[in-house]
């Protein structure tokens, strides 16, 4: 090392990477333990005067971790027990994503057996008491409204996973703290306003003190659930600069931060850095775990649809109805209906969404209800995948009939009294 670099290194940031060996509980243990090595030992990260730990574990659906979506289990057991044996008081908790029950992801993630096998608090943050936390020097929010709980800890972990986000782009450290949010009318707030500002407003007041992010089977592909696709890397990363951490997982996706609006964005705030030349990799290197291809979705949500002939209205959707969509457009879709063609179709999604005029629109999701008697509609939030087959093969046929899509997926056509 000379002496420019010497000088340099009290300022960076120190993010360390670590292989694990397999995907069984004992080799994560063995990378986890290691990981920590790395560190100086959870005394050095977690300061003396800390009285009660918060882990926020990315447990949004109720799938396997194996899927790439949710963080292996195992790693909210580990993190525990390395706690305890140093006599903290833990507490985990989560807040599943939009649709699906905070007890039923704690479930069949198996994290509730494990809290339960080890005495700890587990917290649905979308079932206790709200308080609201001013935001000071917010962008877009005066304040966050979040569990009761969550002030009253004064170290937070998070536990995120490595994956991809049709939305953010990715979906890591950072974005994991939106979990924290009480309520799912306040997290569709942060879409409706600007989902990459509101993330740095939240974490200006509740950034994570250590950030871990489990790269064991990441998510590549239409994230942040299913089109997206398993991707075994088998790593696990992190350090005490959520930004830093986040920008290097970036890179080993083949990702440049400076390209990604809420890291950019966190760094212009000043609550870390994405440069590289402020950031130390210790354990491994970026080069020595990025794979030779990692899937990413497109930066846009214009750019969302693989078809010339289906144009995407951005309408600052939220992710569980862009992944909807994706899940539709990217797997789903039947390529015989855009081989037989003859009209293009534009899909509007999102709140603010406005149609044009064109005649050729189909409007989705029930923040565009008032659509409903004007357009084709598809009615949901968010829509299942599977709602908007008919419409949108009608309307690749030339066919705008005005009609909705019901909960039970079927097409109810509406004369122009709107009545059905």
């Amino acid at each position: 090392m000379n002496d420019k670099s010497r000088k340099c290194s009290s300022n960076v940031s120190t993010v360390s990477i670590v292989k694990v060996a397999g995907t069984g509980k004992k080799q994560l243990k063995i990378g986890l333990e290691h990981f920590f090595e790395i560190h100086g030992g959870l005394r050095k990260i977690i300061p003396a005067h800390t009285n009660k730990i918060l882990i926020k574990p990315n447990l949004m659906m109720g799938e396997p971790w194996t899927t790439g979506i949710t963080v292996n289990p195992y790693m909210v057991e580990f993190l525990v027990t390395f706690l305890k044996k140093e006599g903290l008081e833990v507490i985990v908790g989560e807040g599943a994503g939009w649709g699906c029950k905070s007890a039923d992801a704690f479930k069949k993630t198996g994290v509730a057996d494990i809290c339960d096998h080890l005495g700890i608090p587990l917290i649905d943050f979308k079932r206790g008491r709200g308080v609201h936390i001013p935001v000071p020097e917010g962008s877009l929010l005066k304040d966050v409204l979040v569990d009761e709980i969550v002030p009253e800890c004064d170290f937070i972990f998070s536990l995120a996973k490595m994956k991809t986000h049709c939305e953010t782009t990715v979906s890591l450290s950072m974005k994991n703290m939106k979990g924290l949010i009480t309520e799912d009318r306040e997290r569709l707030r942060f879409h409706l306003l600007d989902v990459n500002r509101c993330l740095i407003d939240l974490n200006r007041v509740f950034k994570p003190d250590f950030s871990i992010v489990e790269g064991i089977i990441a998510l590549e592909g239409i994230g942040p659930l299913k089109p997206g696709k398993p991707k075994p890397l088998g790593i696990v990363a992190g350090g005490k600069d959520p930004v830093s951490v986040d920008a290097v997982c970036a890179r080993i996706m083949g990702l440049n931060p400076a390209d990604i609006r809420h890291l950019e964005y966190a760094s212009l705030a000043g609550l870390g850095t994405i440069d590289k030349n402020e950031i130390e990799v210790t354990g491994e290197s970026v080069e020595a775990v990025k794979p030779d291809r990692y899937e990413c979705p497109p930066q846009k949500i214009e750019k969302l649809s693989p078809y010339e002939n289906i144009k995407i209205i951005n309408g600052n959707p939220c992710s569980n109805c862009v992944a909807s969509l994706a899940s539709y457009l990217h797997g789903y879709i039947d390529k015989k209906i855009i081989e037989r063609a003859t009209s293009n179709i534009e899909i509007l999604i999102g709140g603010k969404a406005r149609s044009s005029g064109t005649g050729r629109e189909i409007a989705i999701g029930n923040c565009l209800k008032k659509y409903r008697g004007k357009l084709p509609f598809v009615s949901g939030c968010p829509p299942p995948s599977d709602a908007y087959l008919e419409l949108i093969d009608r309307g690749l046929k030339g066919n705008f009939d005005i009609a909705t899509v019901n909960s039970n997926c079927k097409v109810v056509f509406i004369n122009k009294n709107n009545e059905t």
